[in-house]
This record gives C-alpha cells, structure tokens and sequence, in this order.
C-alpha cells in the first residue's frame, strides 16, 4: 500500500538546514528543485496495492534515489548509509536530519517492482521528455550513434563446471518442492559431486585429457537421467525455468562423439548465440574487433549533436551487431516527438537495409560503407555494373549483359550469375573475380541503389564534415564507464542489464541539464580592457 507523505516542517529539516549550507549552484539543490517535480508526475500506483498491506515507502523517494544511485556509482548498502548521513543527498531527497528513510534492501524490491511492471524505462523517458517539452532537446536535431560492450559479472566455467552448476540448480528446487523425486536421484547418481562446496570445483588432474573425457561423460549421463526423472512432474515455474537452461546446455554444447559416447562440440560448431554460464544465461561473446574481445553486453545509445543529450539507449546480447538495433531506437524517439533528420554512425550502422527503413522515417544514416574481405577484395565493386531494374538486367564492365537470376526470398535479393564461357576468357577476368566457378555472381538487394547513392554523397566533402560530429558520442561513452560504473554489469540478466544502463544514461541527461540550469544563474565574467 502507498503511503501518502503529509510531513510537518520542524527545525530538524534538511531543507531548513541546507537553505544556509548548501549553495545556490549546487547540484543536489537542484536536484531537488527540477528534478523530483518531474518524477512525482510518474504513476506509481500500478506497481502497489491502493488498500491493503503495510505502508510501503514512497516509490517518488525511491525513484529519486535510484537516480542518485546511479549518479554517484553507489551499491545498495552505500546509497543506504549515504541517505542516513549525507546531509545533501538527505536534501535532494526532502529528509529530515535524524531520519533513516529505508534498509538497502528496498531498492533491491523497488526494481524488482519496475520490472515486473514494465517501467524499468519509465524514468529515463520521463526525464527526456521533459527535456524535449523544455526545448532543452531539439524535435529535429542531428544525432549520432554508437555501442559500447559491458563485461558480465561472471567467470567463464568449464563444460564439467557447467553442467554441474544446471544440475545443481535443479537440485536446490527439487530438495523443497519434489523431495521424494529429489532422494530418487540421489540414488541413481554420484551425489557428492553436486555438493554446494564441490559444485565449481573442476575434476583434478584437469590437464588429464582422457580423465576429462570420462568424467565429462558421467556428468552428462547423470544430467540426462536428472531429465528423465522430472519428466511428468507438474513444475513450477522456477522449476520450469531450470530444466530449460539444463536442456539447453546440453542442447548447445554436447554432441554425440565416437562410440556414441557424449563429447563436447568445438566453438565453429556451437550455435551462433549459445549459452555461456547458467549463472548469467543472457551473456554471449561478442568482440568490438579483431583482437578486442569480451564476455557480456553491449549497449546501444542516441545522443543529440547539439545538445547533447542522450535520446535512447537499448540493451543487446554481446554477439549482436552494433547496428541491428538502429531502426527500432530511432522509431522509440517518436514517442517524444523527435525525429533526427540525421543519424550519424561508424562502419557497423551501414547496413543497407537499416539505411533503407530509416529512409522511409525520414532520417539519413550518415557513416562509411564497409570494406571489402574475403572474396569480394581486389575485384570490382556493384557499381561498375549497369543494373536495369525495368528489365531485370545487368552488365558488366566489359558490355556482357546476363538475365540469368536465382532469387533468395529470405534475405530478399537477387544474384545474377554471368555465363562461365563468357568470363573464363574475359579480358578483365582477373580484375572482375576470383571464383572457383570462373564466373562472377552479383547480388543485388531492394536498397542497390540508395546504396549507390551513399557511395556518391560518402566522398563529398558534407559527408566528412558530417563525420566530424561522430567522436564526441565516444566522451559520453567514456564519461558512463569512468565515473558511473558501467565498465562491468552490476546485474545478471539482459533485463536487469537493461535496467542499469536506463538508470545510468537517466543520470547523465540530469547532470547534463543541472549544467546547463547552473551555467545560467552564475554571473557573467567581465572582460578588462587592455590598456595601451
């Protein structure tokens, strides 16, 4: 139940207190000034019951200091002391002098709260709206993009490790909900091996290749038999959720080896996205280059050129690509009215189906095309080739025009294969492809060209000025890790994760705008005249 706050001034009030201690450009003074009206017109009400239970803590008050939370890089327990001792925070928050305002553990419930209601966004959105109705956000101001990784809060286990821990899992639910069926299993399998103290112990003589085999062997069989046993039972969701990430691990990782014995896979024949720790199952591996590469998320974010503000911001698996997630983060922005004629980005946001659909919203991907790898290097780019969309025709450098098409409904392009005759004593046939077929097989997509088009205006001289307003993105980037914690997840889980990249980029738009109201009530410096 929300408790209503109907508090009497006293002379124990911060507020009394910090009229004379706190000064005018203070950023907690502020704070409390501009801040906290926009998050009390947030509706909590739905994440509480109206008219039973205990009196719970304003969700404004909590709203207020997960922000400051975040702002100061604080864990639960320090945010905790930081209320009952900080007199600024204290005031930030409207507390008196000698009060204790909540246990740590409040904040914990209140974001459980959030997500379970959906709102782990809403206060970032809030704060932005209200940038772009204060006209502190242009509705149509040039944006760039970027994403940064953030490393899991996890250490990588071993296949043996791995297995032992989803089992285990199953066990700690079993032993409360099923005992009877959790006492079966002990008998059929080596039960000493899933002790809490042994479960993340690896086997001795780890560099023993044979000695692993074997006994990652045993502990696949045990977990199989795990799965037979609870096959039939009614599972209760925690329960439920268990048994997938045990299947799953077994699903994504095991194969059957020689003599139909259980083996694990090699990395090339895993899938694309599979799982690399029960604790965190969300983390993937992901790499920001060729050398540079991580276990975690990544976080994908907005920010307005001029201003300076951060517009979106999303969460995505550490394997994604930076740039799959643009079209969704610049339609979000709509809900506030925004829309960026420009969106500037690095090579990962030039993908030409992106570019198409933020097109048709109105807005212009400004970034470098990819460069050539693989077999597509050293020979002649799409745009020497003449493509006559009427006719569904294309030739070549050297005049040979092909009709030849096979279409890949998927992916929605065509490939047109030119005539093995034909090419294999072609002049230019060194220049044009280096295919074992000694013939070229062009693809042309829905987006040919509009991409023709960006290779026109990528080697005018607005594309370069444009590509200068990019590097800035990577100080806000730097400013969120250095000084807000974001170098490493405070959560497991891609929810989670999502909540403490929302709560962090709410906290810089708010130092950000605290700047700004500051910068205007300090007086202006007067210039002396030199004297000659």
């Amino acid at each position: 139940m929300i408790k209503r706050d109907n508090k009497q001034s006293s002379f124990m009030d911060a507020d009394y207190i910090c009229n004379r201690l706190v000064p005018q450009d203070d950023f907690y003074r502020k704070f409390r000034e501009h801040v906290t009206p926009v998050i009390e017109e947030m509706k909590f009400d739905s994440m509480y019951c109206m008219e039973n239970g205990r009196p719970a803590i304003p969700p404004v008050m909590l709203g207020c200091a997960c922000v400051l939370q975040f702002y100061r890089g604080f864990s639960d327990r320090e945010m905790e002391e930081a209320c009952m001792y900080d007199i600024r925070i204290k005031h930030a928050l409207g507390l008196e002098i000698d009060e204790r305002p909540f246990d740590h553990s409040t904040l914990g419930v209140f974001r459980k709260r959030l997500l379970e209601n959906g709102k782990e966004k809403e206060v970032f959105e809030r704060i932005v709206s209200h940038l772009v109705e204060k006209k502190l956000i242009k509705r149509d101001e040039i944006q760039r993009i970027d994403a940064t990784h953030i490393i899991a809060d996890l250490a990588i286990p071993s296949m043996i490790v791995m297995l032992k821990k989803c089992v285990y899992g199953i066990f700690k639910v079993l032993k409360v909900s099923n005992p009877d069926i959790y006492k079966r299993i002990c008998e059929n399998i080596r039960i000493s091996d899933y002790r809490r103290k042994k479960i993340n112990q690896d086997m001795p003589g780890r560099f023993d290749m044979e000695k692993r085999r074997k006994k990652l062997v045993q502990i696949v069989l045990e977990a199989k038999k795990v799965l037979k046993f609870v096959e039939g039972l009614e599972m209760s969701d925690a329960l439920i959720y268990r048994v997938n990430i045990l299947r799953r691990a077994l699903h994504e990782n095991i194969k059957q080896g020689k003599r139909g014995r259980p083996a694990e896979m090699e990395r090339g024949e895993r899938p694309s996205h599979y799982m690399i720790s029960p604790i965190d199952p969300d983390a993937r591996y992901g790499a920001k280059s060729k050398t540079k590469h991580f276990v975690g998320y990544k976080a994908n974010l907005t920010e307005t050129v001029e201003s300076r503000f951060i517009t979106n911001i999303k969460p995505m698996p550490g394997s994604m690509n930076d740039g799959a997630q643009t079209v969704e983060m610049v339609k979000e922005q709509r809900a506030y009215g925004i829309r960026p004629p420009k969106l500037i980005g690095d090579a990962a946001y030039t993908i030409g189906e992106k570019r198409k659909a933020l097109k048709e919203y109105g807005t212009q991907v400004v970034a470098p095309l990819c460069e050539k790898t693989g077999n597509a290097k050293g020979i002649f780019a799409k745009n020497k080739f003449k493509y006559n969309e009427k006719k569904q025709t294309l030739t070549c450098p050297n005049g040979i025009t092909t009709s030849r098409t096979t279409l890949d409904r998927k992916w929605n392009k065509i490939s047109y294969h030119f005539p093995q005759e034909e090419c294999e004593f072609c002049d230019l046939h060194d220049k044009c492809t280096n295919s074992e077929e000694e013939r070229r097989i062009v693809t042309i997509t829905s987006w040919h060209n509009m991409l023709l088009e960006t290779e026109a205006y990528n080697r005018t001289k607005q594309f370069k000025d444009d590509m200068k307003l990019r590097q800035p993105i990577e100080g806000k980037i730097s400013e969120m890790k250095r000084y807000h914690n974001l170098t490493r997840t405070r959560y497991r889980g891609m929810q989670k994760f999502g909540l403490q990249i929302f709560f962090t980029a709410c906290a810089i738009n708010i130092k950000h705008w605290m700047k700004l109201i500051v910068e205007k009530i300090k007086p202006k410096k007067k210039r002396l005249a030199w004297v000659t």
